[in-house]
């Protein structure tokens, strides 16, 4: 599955792609029939800055015609009526609760237009890249570069965050976070890691605190051995992994006194690196090996690349691997034989961070600001694209159950996006956007079909 690259002249500013890009059969759109397609649309409207990427705006004009007039109106109501329309449409099209890229993206934009900005933001860590993004029993975890370290309550529809300063000391009983107020030193967190009732802190110069949640205890410890630059931790059956550079340390901190480091060096530089079944994968360069935790032994895979690697994710199953290129492309390996079993191109830059869920989606993120949902049992249609980012995304966060993903930029911003239509349709109606009026349906739906204005009804917010 890969992009149609057309080039025109300066003054043809929309390119067009195969249908394959909003989720129809592929069908092969040749130079000249784009051209076609291109002149009808401009002679009906004029082009402005929209969240749609430009490259699918004319199957989107063609196939889905009110979420595209909804994505190109300006005026604020017009704009949410057209979006609601094309939401019921959509949903006359369908008995599934398949998201439909145009669909979501206008109703999206609409409730934008509508609330502001900002109504999905996460606002505290401005101008500094995060670090930590993870989903809590209620809400969410965010650790921004500068070791600020942010809890967001969620409370119905809303996040409230827990302002915390550096002087406080943070760990986990369970999902649930307690914050301890201390007399040492103002820590910068660099990176944690939780595992049961222990928690630990990395604070930068081989310095680490683990904190006891049954005793409140925190010891501090220090290893002078760390490449400080390059610090991962993971935790283990009875301590921590904590890799840095070429190198793997065990560490076991039973009491103040009791601090055990064992240290093996790698044949294989240290870049990603995630949990397998066996221990872990790790990604130096374009090589790709799994270290046996119980061994120590490390074995070169045998999976060929296609590019650059500098990504990698499992799913939950530990059956799929997928790989994420500099290119912007991304191959999905069968872990039982490792060999390729997809190629996905839908971003045009670096892959910048991955995520599975539970039902074979992939979540895929670029240097491109776009983040892309691919169905893995329908992998000949491309994938949900969301466009609503201002810079590099570097976390993923999915909750499985809300139905909501997480973001985290490189600038800092952290954004949520409910994937339940339900929930923007409820905040649209909850506005009290009037149906469209006859004059306007006459206008954007046309005479010949039958006067079915779609009424909101203001229902209870769909449960997550």
């Amino acid at each position: 599955m890969r992009l149609l690259n057309i080039s025109y002249p300066s003054f043809l500013p929309i390119i067009f792609l195969s249908s394959v890009l909003i989720g129809f059969p592929n069908r092969s759109l040749s130079i000249s029939h784009n051209f076609k397609i291109y002149k009808e649309v401009t002679r009906e409207l004029i082009k402005i800055d929209t969240p749609v990427d430009n490259h699918i705006q004319g199957k989107i004009e063609k196939d889905f015609p009110l979420s595209w007039r909804s994505l190109y109106e300006k005026n604020n109501p017009l704009k949410s009526q057209l979006a609601l329309q094309a939401y019921a449409e959509a949903n006359r099209r369908s008995s599934s609760n398949q998201i439909i890229t145009p669909t979501y993206n206008a109703l999206y934009d609409a409730v934008k237009s509508t609330l502001g900005d900002e109504f999905n933001h996460f606002s505290g860590h401005e101008n500094i890249g995060i670090s930590y993004l993870k989903r809590g029993d209620n809400g969410y975890f965010s650790l921004g570069n500068g070791g600020k370290l942010i809890f967001w309550e969620e409370s119905k529809t809303l996040f409230r965050p827990q302002e915390i300063e550096n002087r406080f000391i943070f760990f986990w009983r369970g999902e649930k976070m307690k914050i301890i107020p201390s007399s040492i030193p103002n820590y910068q967190i660099i990176d944690l890691a939780t595992e049961g009732q222990k928690t630990i802190l990395y604070i930068g110069n081989g310095k680490f605190i683990q904190i006891d949640s049954e005793t409140d205890q925190y010891i501090e410890i220090i290893n002078s051995e760390l490449d400080f630059r390059r610090v991962k931790i993971f935790p283990s059956d009875d301590g921590w992994n904590i890799f840095s550079k070429n190198e793997w340390f065990q560490l076991t901190v039973n009491s103040p006194d009791n601090i055990v480091w064992n240290k093996q060096l790698l044949n294989f530089h240290v870049g990603e690196i995630i949990e397998s079944p066996a221990g872990y994968l790790i990604l130096d360069a374009d090589r790709l090996y799994e270290l046996n935790t119980d061994t120590g032994e490390s074995l070169k895979q045998s999976i060929v690349f296609k590019g650059m690697p500098n990504k990698i994710v499992m799913d939950n199953l530990f059956k799929t691997l997928a790989i994420g290129y500099i290119s912007g492309d991304i191959s999905l390996f069968d872990l039982s034989n490792q060999r390729e079993s997809a190629f996905l191109s839908g971003h045009n830059a670096r892959i910048s961070a991955l995520s599975f869920d539970n039902d074979q989606r992939l979540f895929s993120a670029s240097f491109d600001k776009t983040v892309d949902i691919w169905d893995l049992h329908n992998l000949d249609t491309f994938p949900i694209k969301l466009y609503d980012q201002s810079s590099f995304i570097t976390h993923l966060s999915f909750d499985e159950k809300a139905q909501r993903l997480v973001i985290g930029e490189i600038n800092g911003t952290i954004k949520y996006y409910d994937l339940n239509l339900e929930k923007l349709k409820h905040l649209l109606c909850q506005s009290s956007i009037e149906p469209l009026s006859r004059e306007a349906w006459s206008k954007y739906v046309g005479d010949e079909r039958p006067y079915l204005p779609y009424h909101c009804e203001i229902d209870a917010l769909p449960q997550d």
